[in-house]
């Protein structure tokens, strides 16, 4: 074999490298260390970005006790993990998006952790990311950038009859201002309660209490008539009773302390809400004393809406 034609490529290919490798090395080296800065750069424009949300509009509004510091990182998937010990949350992205759809993710990952470290253990991914795109839509109105991420992201599974229902009855609930002050802390409750105990029938409970409060959201307004409703649940006990005629005779008040007393009877440790709205507010603290007489319920459990 004529290993000539081979030696003058050899030779040609160790001329050209020696006037442009070191140059091609370089450019290499150089892009290498660019790209490392920029997404370390990246990662802590999304860091930055996001803790500025969670200290202040987040904080706001869920009361955090303590906001930890954010920390981006890139992975597999998207997620977050809180280091209570080092008072870090940790944020795993995935790399190749824009900046505000990053940040838009973070947040979406970010929000179970934030309401309790235990939710993501305990509920259906699915369900948290349509109360989690619910809440960062309340809370960031002005955010029209993130936003339209957060529509984009959960429209899809916003897309099955089930998950658009449970869109729409947040959206009327919270409207009620039952949303933060009574559905998110019972939901928190019991995360905390039962993890990491993993059970298909927290979230069936989970959703029948939000068709409870929807229910009830309904039937509000001037002329709406008093409501009633009970669920007695494995995991979530609420007895939830609207007054809305101002006047509270003796027939009416009776009828109120029967159905709290077979309620409680039936269902013990079960959580009452009185509600009403201006004109029965009266009537309705009547009925809360008179209970509370009777020992039917404590101030903890009796909540004026």
């Amino acid at each position: 074999m004529d290993i000539e034609p081979w030696k003058n490529v050899w030779e040609f290919l160790g001329n050209i490298w020696s006037i442009l490798g070191p140059s091609v090395l370089f450019i290499i080296v150089l892009s290498l260390i660019i790209e490392l800065i920029s997404e370390k750069v990246e990662r802590k424009a999304i860091s930055s970005d996001v803790e500025d949300i969670v200290s202040t509009v987040f904080a706001t509004n869920l009361r955090l006790e303590k906001v930890p510091k954010i920390v981006v990182k890139w992975g597999k998937e998207d997620k977050a993990i809180l280091d209570s010990k080092k008072g870090r949350l940790v944020i795993v992205l995935r790399r190749g998006r824009e900046r505000h759809e990053n940040v838009a993710m973070a947040l979406l990952v970010a929000t179970p952790v934030l309401l309790s470290p235990e939710m993501n253990n305990v509920y259906d991914l699915k369900f948290l990311v349509i109360l989690s795109a619910h809440i960062i839509r309340s809370f960031m109105k002005e955010r029209h950038d993130i936003v339209g991420y957060i529509n984009n992201i959960s429209s899809e599974m916003e897309k099955s009859s089930k998950f658009n229902e449970l869109s729409t009855m947040l959206i009327k609930i919270d409207k009620e201002s039952l949303f933060s002050r009574l559905l998110l802390p019972e939901l928190i409750r019991v995360a905390k309660q039962c993890h990491p105990h993993r059970d298909p029938e927290i979230n069936k409970e989970a959703l029948e209490l939000i068709r409870i409060l929807y229910n009830y959201s309904m039937v509000k307004g001037e002329h709406a008539p008093d409501f009633k409703s009970v669920m007695c649940g494995k995991y979530f006990k609420l007895l939830i009773i609207r007054v809305a005629r101002p006047e509270m005779t003796d027939a009416m008040l009776e009828s109120y302390i029967q159905f709290v007393e077979q309620a409680t009877k039936k269902c013990p440790g079960i959580l009452l809400f009185i509600s009403s709205d201006k004109r029965a507010r009266v009537a309705a603290e009547i009925l809360e004393d008179k209970l509370d007489k009777l020992r039917l319920i404590d101030k903890r459990q009796g909540v004026q809406l």
